[in-house]
């Protein structure tokens, strides 16, 4: 919480910045759905059924979800093709079925831009205790279900570059800092990764992306002298992602999305008294539409689903039923643009 207060900190600074340029900002609204908020497998939903301590005081699997979000845009310098900008968000999500369920997040970018598609931006994101669901903590007890929050940091720096009239890439690299609230502070992760994404514009149609992302996952538990756990959750990641966007010669509409995103996640650990994460891997995919509609020149509504699946493969039988699961959500966007000018 107190990393998001030092952003809504800079956001009203931001604000206030006396550069001769008016500050830019978008307020967001936004109403969904999520058929399985706890991500829960198969073979769960009958025992949650039998056993209402799964549920973690939630009375149902699936939940609406309220979202409100404001982002600000402003340029402190510019000069002919140079220009240095600062962009801040914050957001705020409640699901209201799920009590536990309630979460806040932000984040702050600066960049520096000398050319079309050429910038270079450095950027920080702070997501607050995000509940996963009730779990067991089995380091501690065999029975006892604890709620599970985990907190990220995460900071990278993107350099962008124009290959040719219609390609430009994108290259990143990041570190991200995954640290839950107790009792499974055995589970924090720090994790870097790097990203590399090609982008294509497309004649008379919009554009398409290929994303590939590189990331390694190190855990701290298993280190003496102080740990919590002799288990490791250390983990790679190889993870890529394609988006495709009609803007151009679409009835009604303004554009058109469909994405694919598809993580494969393998665990290190390999200790036998650590059934759950030895000789464990999955895969994570991701299948996004959305459609998007401009109602005037400052308001624009967004319609989204995703569907999302993870098949886990292990060698114990009760692992990959309990960490496979499948989920559907949808949401309705509404976002206002304006525009502040002291000036």
């Amino acid at each position: 919480m107190f990393h998001l207060k030092k952003i809504i900190i800079c956001l009203l600074i931001l604000s206030c910045l006396s550069a001769k340029t008016p500050l830019e900002y978008t307020i967001g609204i936004t109403g969904g759905y999520d058929n399985n908020v706890m991500r829960f497998s198969t073979e769960e939903f009958d025992q949650a059924a039998m056993d209402s301590d799964l549920m973690g005081g939630a009375k149902t699997f699936d939940s609406f979800v309220y979202r409100i979000g404001i982002s600000g845009d402003k340029v402190l310098w510019n000069s002919i093709k140079k220009e240095f900008s600062i962009k801040g968000l914050l957001n705020w999500a409640d699901y209201r079925n799920n009590p536990e369920r309630e979460y806040g997040s932000g984040g702050l970018d600066a960049i520096f831009k000398w050319g079309s598609y050429q910038n270079i931006k450095y950027s920080i994101r702070h997501l607050d205790s995000f509940y996963l669901r009730h779990y067991v903590n089995r380091d501690v007890s065999t029975e006892t279900q604890s709620p599970c929050a985990f907190t990220d940091r995460n900071q990278s720096i993107a350099l962008t570059h124009r290959i040719s009239k219609r390609y430009w890439a994108n290259l990143g690299i990041g570190y991200l800092q995954r640290y839950y609230d107790k009792p499974f502070t055995e589970f924090d992760l720090n994790i870097n990764y790097v990203k590399v994404k090609i982008n294509h514009k497309l004649r008379k149609l919009g554009n398409i992306s290929f994303q590939f992302n590189r990331g390694r996952a190190m855990s701290q538990s298993h280190f003496l002298p102080d740990r919590p756990s002799s288990f490791n959750r250390s983990y790679e990641s190889l993870e890529w992602y394609c988006p495709i966007k009609v803007q151009k010669g679409i009835p009604f509409l303004n554009e058109i999305g469909i994405s694919v995103r598809q993580e494969n996640r393998v665990y290190a650990a390999e200790d036998p008294n650590d059934p759950l994460h030895s000789g464990r891997n999955h895969v994570d995919s991701k299948y996004d539409l959305w459609l998007k509609k401009n109602l005037t020149e400052h308001m624009q509504v967004t319609l989204s689903g995703r569907y999302r699946t993870r098949a886990t493969e292990s060698a114990y039988n009760w692992v990959t039923d309990l960490k496979s699961f499948n989920q559907l959500q949808f949401w309705c966007k509404m976002e206002l643009d304006l525009v502040y000018d002291r000036y």
